[in-house]
This record gives structure tokens, sequence and C-alpha cells, in this order.
């Protein structure tokens, strides 16, 4: 996947789940109640909200290595 087809998943609201070292992961969306778009993040046991793409890619992880850094294998 690249940094283009990510943006693009996200602004389209498209749910992605991909595996990584046989756990799956999954890219989901909400609203907070004021509006607010959400990106959620993670495995089945530890999902994160995420307010921008950009708070996004500069905090989302897999295991130690951030999510930017991994585009590539996805």
């Amino acid at each position: 996947m690249t940094k283009d087809d990510f943006l693009f998943l996200v602004e389209t609201e498209t749910i992605h789940d991909f595996l990584y070292k046989g756990k799956t992961y999954t890219i989901t969306y909400d609203k907070s109640p004021d509006g607010r778009k959400w990106i959620v993040f993670g495995d089945i046991a530890d999902k994160q909200k995420y307010d921008s793409v950009g708070e996004f890619l500069n905090k989302a992880k897999i295991e130690n290595h951030f999510f930017k850094d991994m585009l590539d294998i996805f």
C-alpha cells in the first residue's frame, strides 16, 4: 500500500483489514458526539482513535513500528 492508497482509504472511509505476524489489524471510522471524524486503528484487543490523518501517521504503531514506516508491507 502506498501513502496515496492509504489516504484514499481514509478519504472514502473504506474499512481495511490486513495481517501482520498472524494478527489482524483494522482501520475503521467513527464520529464523536460533536461530529468530528475519527480514524480507529488496531487489533481486536487494542483499538485507538485518531482525530486526523496527521495524528494517525505520527502516532499509530504496529508493535514497535510506526504504521507510516510499514505502508509498503501491506
